[in-house]
């Protein structure tokens, strides 16, 4: 029935196989490849959840595996020392939105991995206009950098694209078990202690919740709720999400870089037009 979600599990909990598409999710390299073993090819892909000591054990893991490495800014030198995994998997970094990010966002590019700005945790959105600027200008940069990338091609595209497709909370579409068992949508939600489900017996969900429902269409339930969210200036890039846990969370470096994104995308459009124009 739920064959066609992703789901991310911790690897310690893969007892009762939930879907087709299973994220493996540990801070221990062992238990990742000892779930990837167990369940074989319902394993679509596995997070590593900070540094690692026991990184040599990844090598068991299957080659071309998704693999996402969570790190936080000050733990960005690791993965020089671990280039080994680029040539191994699909790799990215998710990077915490923390003091240092700038600096880490390079450090991880700089090693040609792409690297995606974790938003679960808010702690310090200080230096998103600087690792905006660095996206956007240094011609060394060879790699994506979420979710400045999408949401810039999208621009450039005359396309919409908004957060909550970045980082999608979709629960028809991906579920979140914590080490408890519960279901969720991700991971900042299961923090928050917001769930509508279990695994125990199998995986079951409250799909007449408040908040399955509301997580189905997050924009529309912003428009019917009558949120502030719908008449900001950044909710075309937002959809919602960063207010979805907190109504009262500052947006303003948000609004910033997605002002500057909105602008820089308009001159290269423009760009592109003329020249388009000009080739006729």
């Amino acid at each position: 029935m739920y064959d066609d979600l992703i789901i991310s599990i911790p690897a310690t909990l893969i007892d009762v196989p939930l879907s087709e598409r299973t994220v493996v999710r540990s801070s221990a390299c062992t238990e990742i490849a000892t779930a990837c073993k167990q369940l074989g090819e319902r394993v679509i892909g596995a997070e590593l959840e900070g540094p690692a000591t026991d990184i040599a054990y990844l090598s068991d893991v299957p080659v071309g595996l998704s693999l996402v490495w969570k790190l936080h800014p000050n733990d960005a030198t690791q993965i020089y020392t671990n280039t080994w995994l680029s040539d191994r998997f699909s790799l990215a970094v998710l990077m915490d939105t923390d003091r240092g990010l700038f600096n880490g966002l390079k450090i991880v590019t700089s090693a040609t991995v792409p690297a995606i700005i974790n938003l679960d945790i808010l702690a310090d959105a200080s230096e998103l206009m600087s690792a905006l600027h660095y996206y956007l200008h240094d011609t060394h940069l060879q790699v994506p950098l979420e979710f400045f990338h999408s949401l810039f091609l999208a621009k450039i595209g005359y396309r919409t694209v908004s957060l909550t497709d970045i980082y999608p909370e979709a629960p028809d579409k991906f579920l979140y078990v914590d080490k408890s068992g519960r279901v969720t949508a991700s991971s900042r939600m299961a923090r928050a202690g917001m769930f509508f489900g279990s695994v125990e017996g199998g995986l079951r969900l409250d799909e007449e919740s408040a908040l399955y429902k509301s997580l189905l269409d997050l924009k529309r339930h912003l428009f019917l709720s009558c949120s502030s969210c719908v008449s900001c200036e950044g909710f075309e890039m937002c959809g919602g999400y960063l207010r979805l846990l907190n109504s009262t969370y500052d947006c303003t470096p948000f609004l910033e870089v997605f002002k500057e994104i909105r602008v820089k995308a308009k001159e290269i459009a423009d760009d592109l037009s003329r020249e388009s124009q000009a080739g006729e």
